[in-house]
């Protein structure tokens, strides 16, 4: 269920909601079902005055020194900035500035000393870190609780085909550079023309030139993302979002927090990622959020026993073919994770007595049913539920708060009162599996049935 506020963007949310928010959050992300984002800010380290200041900017400070800019006080620190006037004063090629970068980097990796959040971060069960810094440093932290993870990067320069993570299969924490890395120089996104260049790659149709279709696919199976230290007026934010999330839309929470003294966003920036992504602003910075956000995580194993502090939206029946079409109702379950339902097939009617009865009771308190259909489906022998299905089909009426959405499993040919229904997915009536098109009709169904779901009446 996404946390939707309900407060003016911007305005103070209150304590117990504040503490609802944590609670739901820790749980996602211990749960593993939450993406860690790490923006320019997030990676601080302690400057030559002692300060906590995020690397990025001391790296562009370094460039301005090196080259002799003089800058005025209203003029941005930032590292596109820095970059971007340094080439077009020509006083530094792309390839310099890389180099440049790339050779600042590797000596902060032996001498500098990182903001404690950084170690909090990590003790936290991310699956996925999304790192948008020229380093990825975060996995020195990893490291330090044994903790397995691989990296991958993008590189805008030269794609690499392929992407070799299989989230199923790879109990690691996957962290992967946006925006390269500086042991591969020419991959580094430095100035805006840079981030013109990248954005044009990212949104390609070639498929070997874009964004990995398995990485932007997968934040299906991780809803809530945390955006930590990222300047939201940053212009290239928009579409590189509108990017990641091409897939997801409609089924992910991300929340964003700033550093502290990090210019405020402004309102109508506030009101385009709410409306688009829906992302949340919270008031809060990202040290004290990481801080107490962990002190949540920590006191979950202390909750009472039946404690649901996030109830479920709705209760959704799966009738199949446990026999043959388990690993479609399997796959389907992993996609309805994403959003806040209590999910039930028939091996929940083990132990309650006679199935049938148990079915014909479940209906009446579930608000949709999903039949997976195939040829061996309509199989009376190994489909106990099949007598009841002409009355589940004649049930039907999604505004009574009963929705029957049959999901064309398998190719079948199908007649009498289920042929009917318009709500039949795919809507296209094909197949879900054996045309490698799965996670396209999963997440149509997913993004129809949250819609559905979201304007239930709450109890």
């Amino acid at each position: 269920m996404p946390i939707e506020s309900t407060q003016p963007a911007g305005s103070p949310v209150s304590g117990d909601n504040m503490t609802e928010i944590y609670r739901t959050i820790a749980r996602k992300v211990k749960e593993g079902a939450s993406v860690l984002f790490l923006g320019p800010g997030a990676m601080q380290i302690k400057g030559p005055d002692g300060r906590w200041q995020p690397l990025t900017d001391l790296c562009a400070r370094h460039l301005a020194g090196k080259y002799g800019l003089q800058l005025l006080p209203e003029e941005e620190h930032t590292l596109p900035y820095i970059a971007s006037l340094l080439r077009i004063r020509n006083l530094a090629t792309d390839s310099m500035l890389q180099e440049d970068v790339a050779n600042f980097y590797k000596d902060q990796a032996d001498r500098a000393e990182f903001h404690p959040v950084l170690s909090l971060l990590t003790d936290l069960r991310f699956k996925i870190v999304i790192n948008t810094t020229p380093d990825n440093f975060i996995t020195r932290f990893f490291d330090e609780i044994a903790r397995a993870y691989q990296t991958d990067l993008y590189n805008w320069y030269k794609p690499a085909p392929g992407f070799g993570f299989d989230f199923e299969k790879i109990p690691k924490v996957l962290i992967y550079n946006l925006f390269g890395h500086y042991e591969k120089p020419e991959s580094l996104v430095l100035t805006y023309k840079h981030q013109l260049a990248y954005i044009k790659k990212i949104v390609s149709e070639q498929q070997n030139e874009r964004l990995p279709d398995a990485l932007t696919n997968a934040f299906k199976d991780f809803r809530y993302h945390l955006f930590l230290g990222f300047d939201f007026e940053d212009w290239n934010l928009r579409l590189l979002l509108d990017t990641l999330y091409k897939n997801v839309r409609d089924n992910i929470q991300p929340f964003a927090y700033p550093l502290k003294g990090q210019r405020d966003t402004e309102a109508d920036t506030r009101v385009f990622f709410q409306g688009e992504f829906s992302m949340q602003f919270p008031k809060i910075d990202l040290e004290t959020f990481v801080t107490t956000l962990v002190e949540h995580y920590q006191n979950l194993d202390n909750q009472p026993q039946g404690s649901t502090p996030e109830q479920a939206r709705a209760q959704v029946l799966i009738l199949h073919n446990e026999a043959v079409d388990n690993d479609g109702a399997e796959m389907l379950i992993k996609y309805l994770r994403t959003i806040n339902l209590k999910v039930l097939t028939l091996r929940d009617a083990v132990g309650q007595g006679e199935t049938l009865a148990w079915v014909e009771q479940t209906l009446g308190q579930c608000q949709v049913v999903l039949p997976l259909l195939s040829v061996d489906f309509f199989d009376a022998a190994n489909n106990p539920a099949l007598p009841l299905l002409d009355e589940i089909v004649r049930r039907n009426n999604p505004r009574k708060q009963f929705l029957v959405m049959p999901l064309l499993l398998k190719a079948v040919t199908l007649d009498g009162p289920i042929s009917q229904l318009e709500s039949i997915r795919p809507l296209d009536r094909q197949a879900i599996l054996g045309a490698g098109q799965e996670s396209k009709y999963f997440a149509e169904i997913i993004d129809g049935l949250k819609r559905y779901i979201d304007k239930l009446p709450r109890a």
